[in-house]
């Protein structure tokens, strides 16, 4: 992918980042005294202007006000500034209704920022929802025939879908096209948001043109509130999926339909795209985990990156496999004779085999340690030898390729297995102040309960009055105080399970309350399906014959899913849709008759309440 199309992704992200505020709506706004109070604003939006041009005139103006000469502090005014409040505006809706994470609308805020910030919502949200459609309609409905240069020789089959396009047209386009776009802004539609701060004009109602809808004035004011609320949601929806799309168009080097159509639902290490190298093929991707990459260090990464990390692995896996060995040797079969340092009358025996063994070694045994360690590290980097097998006893290249393989995966997996062992030895070590084999000769197996605790009871039940529910926080986030809406009672009756658990605020909504716990169940059920057929399907326990004749051999359920004839989706939406249909005349629209959310009724005998 050329430097072009990289720097667009990455603008294109930064760009719909900013743009997607949680914007408000219309209720009342504090004022300056003695002033006329303004009508609340309905947002409506603004056609995009050129992001050259808009960019441009908006450091002019972010210049001009910098420039500009103080006003006098001689004259101070008793006028109080209030923040404006934006909680009534439109788009503010279900479910998440005022939502501000960032909290422009806070302190400082007044209804000048807010239009402002409304216009430009509603400028980007069109423009997305434009290009959105260009993101995927050439690819399904075909590209104009004919030239898009002649004199370049450019045919409009020749441009690709997605950000390559933007390297393809020439410089000449470019300009016609951010004139064309600076006509329609300032003539057509007479858009007065240019300048920035202090220089825009947003009007009584920001992003209205007068164009009204399809030509159609909306007299309604229900209707028309609708249609604004559509509009402003249907353009956060469009920020949001064209950042998707051109993120992953930039990873992948396809349009959404080239993937779509190719297979490719994974950007990262498959083969194809950006991310071409696929380190599922390579030693360690064994049963029964088969590619394990929780943490994702695989992500945005290539092959060299790839053999950095493995040599990492290795490495860190062959000390803990020696540290672990260390751990517990010397409590089963002894410690060396005599002295560790003789000037520090320090003796071997003297030393635990715990981690406060690192306290005990003085500094000149550090000091030495370093320098065996160094020595051996540069050796090999400069002179990088294959030790064989066994390692340093000179036997090299003896093994047949097959079995080196094998002992090469067996070394992999053994460090693997090392380096959680040596994590948790050194986590039950901290926990409990003994070595391993002191814990199981003294029956000390849990560090939380008996006179081995590093903590005792009252200890333990402090913590949970400073940090708890006794404390009045959140049980699940015990900093955080409990959520708006939520009952931080795990024995609710109403919500059992509650602990209080509610980051993004969804709980305020009390009318939808009960509908975000049917959501809940619904995922964690299907969830725990999946789970069971992700595993049945990785064992080899498959169906193949009773399915479908066509071929359903993947090891991976999530290219299986690919294998599934159109017909077989098909059935599968009907049912689940029949599904849903069922639940919500049952469940969810009886919920003022009593009916509990994710009761579907299947076990009558169950206790309707919990103890």
């Amino acid at each position: 992918m050329s430097k072009i199309s990289a720097f667009a992704t990455g603008a294109a992200a930064v760009t719909a980042a900013t743009a997607f505020v949680g914007v408000p709506q219309p209720a009342r706004q504090p004022t300056l005294r003695g002033t006329q109070r303004s009508t609340g604003a309905t947002a409506n939006g603004t056609m995009s202007s050129a992001a050259g041009l808009g960019l441009g005139l908006g450091a002019m103006g972010l210049i001009a006000s910098l420039v500009r000469p103080a006003p006098s502090p001689a004259v101070r005014s008793g006028i109080a500034r209030c923040a404006y409040d934006a909680s009534g505006e439109i788009g503010a809706c279900d479910p998440l209704l005022f939502w501000d994470p960032i909290g422009y609308c806070q302190d400082g805020c007044t209804k000048e920022d807010f239009d402002r910030r409304r216009a430009v919502e509603l400028k980007h949200g069109r423009l997305c929802m434009v290009a959105t459609i260009g993101m995927v309609w050439p690819d399904i409905f075909g590209k104009f025939d004919g030239y898009l240069s002649p004199s370049q020789n450019l045919k409009f089959a020749d441009v690709p879908s997605g950000i390559a396009a933007v390297s393809k047209v020439p410089l000449e386009g470019w300009l016609q096209i951010l004139l064309v776009a600076g006509l329609i802004e300032t003539q057509l539609l007479k858009d007065q948001s240019f300048g920035g701060f202090g220089y825009a004009k947003y009007g009584q109602e920001p992003g209205n043109f007068g164009t009204g809808y399809w030509g159609r004035k909306i007299q309604d004011p229900a209707e028309r509130r609708l249609k604004l609320t559509t509009e402003l949601n249907n353009g956060r929806l469009a920020m949001i999926a064209m950042s998707g799309m051109l993120i992953q168009n930039g990873l992948t080097g396809q349009s959404p339909i080239e993937q779509l159509t190719a297979g490719h639902i994974s950007p990262f290490n498959d083969g194809q795209g950006f991310f071409a190298f696929d380190p599922s093929q390579e030693l360690g991707a064994c049963p029964p985990l088969g590619y394990w990459d929780p943490f994702g260090m695989m992500a945005f990464q290539d092959e060299e990156k790839f053999r950095r990390n493995r040599e990492l692995e290795l490495k860190h896996g062959r000390i803990c496999m020696v540290a672990t060995i260390g751990m517990i040797v010397p409590d089963l079969f002894g410690r060396f004779g005599g002295y560790l340092a003789p000037s520090m009358d320090l003796k071997f025996s003297d030393i635990p085999c715990t981690i406060e063994a690192i306290y005990k070694v003085p500094t000149f045994g550090w000091l030495q340690i370093f320098a065996l360690a160094g020595a051996i590290e540069a050796k090999n980097q400069a002179f990088p030898e294959n030790y064989g097998y066994p390692p340093f006893w000179g036997r090299i290249n003896t093994l047949e390729p097959e079995e080196k393989q094998k002992k090469l995966l067996a070394e992999i997996n053994n460090g693997r297995l090392a380096m959680v062992a040596m994590a948790a030895i050194v986590a039950q070590n901290g926990a409990t102040g003994q070595s391993l084999v002191e814990q199981f000769t003294t029956g000390n197996l849990n560090p939380f309960v008996g006179g081995y605790a590093q903590l005792d009871a009252s200890d333990r039940l402090a913590l949970r009055a400073e940090f708890g529910s006794g404390a009045g926080k959140s049980t699940a986030i015990p900093w955080d105080p409990i959520p708006e809406g939520l009952s931080n009672d795990i024995f609710n009756n109403t919500y059992v399970g509650d602990v209080g658990f509610d980051p993004a605020g969804f709980a305020k909504n009390q009318r939808l309350l009960p509908w975000y716990r049917e959501a809940e169940l619904a995922h964690g059920r299907v969830c725990m399906l999946a789970v069971l057929g992700y595993t049945v399907q990785t064992s080899g326990a498959k169906f193949e014959p009773f399915i479908t004749r066509y071929p359903t051999d993947s090891a991976d359920p999530l290219k299986a899913a690919t294998q599934v004839p159109i017909v077989g989706w098909l059935q599968i939406i009907v049912v689940i849709a029949l599904s849903e249909l069922w639940r919500y005349e049952n469940v969810i629209s009886k919920y003022s008759q009593g009916v509990q959310p994710g009761d579907l009724g299947w076990n009558p005998t169950a206790p309707v309440s919990s103890p």
